[in-house]
């Protein structure tokens, strides 16, 4: 059991802090340097853990029996410096969800692998983790997507608005994240609609070869 947790755990912290500097590289590529120079393009998850949003959420969603979810410290961007702002703000946004889908298919492949081989077996210590891995990093992505501020899905989202309409979509940074915190955890339509969206991406996308959900 202690095996399954601190497999899991580097799992969890690995692709929050991949899908943070997935941020900054885009950024970096696109002109700007900030994250670079800040030193936050690092693998040192150190440089990445934010108190609530990579530890204390992760522990709540588990003793709320929820997938665990959570992040990283954001990675500063500066959008003005992107040689092409709408384009390189796009980007941006999608690096991180684009990673964590990676991710949970790399997992799974590995997963297909070990239980072809018969390196794990399906009530395994290590298959559970990579189960759980595969979840995680699913719901990561899906959860990212929705389009509700400051998630990825909102940044995305944002560039196809007339700017006027941007400064007040803006507004909603600051309460966005209580925001998702309550349909997180007390919409059950919400993880009604997940639960369809994991299902999907588990069969078709993903191509785990066991149930994941």
């Amino acid at each position: 059991m202690i095996f399954i947790y601190v497999s899991y755990a580097i799992i969890v912290i690995m692709s929050i802090v991949l899908h943070e500097i997935a941020h900054g590289w885009v950024a970096y590529k696109c002109g700007d340097d900030t994250a670079y120079l800040l030193g936050r393009l690092s693998l040192n998850p150190i440089r990445h853990i934010d108190p609530f949003m990579t530890i204390l959420l992760p522990v709540i969603c588990m003793f709320c029996h929820i997938p665990a979810f959570g992040g990283a410290k954001p990675v500063p961007v500066n959008p003005s410096r992107f040689r092409d702002r709408i384009a390189g703000e796009r980007l941006v946004s999608l690096a991180g969800v684009a990673v964590n889908l990676a991710i949970a298919f790399l997992l799974a492949q590995g997963l297909r692998i070990a239980l072809i081989t018969n390196l794990f077996q399906l009530d395994a210590p290590g298959t559970i983790a990579l189960k759980l891995g595969i979840l995680t990093n699913i719901v990561l992505f899906l959860l990212n997507l929705t389009p509700i501020p400051p998630l990825d899905g909102s940044r995305f989202l944002r560039t196809f608005l007339p700017w006027e309409v941007r400064h007040v979509f803006d507004l909603f940074d600051r309460w966005g994240l209580i925001i998702v915190f309550v349909v997180v955890m007390w919409v059950p339509a919400f993880w009604g609609m997940m639960d369809v969206a994991i299902g999907f991406l588990a069969k078709y996308v993903i191509l785990s070869p066991v149930k994941l959900w």
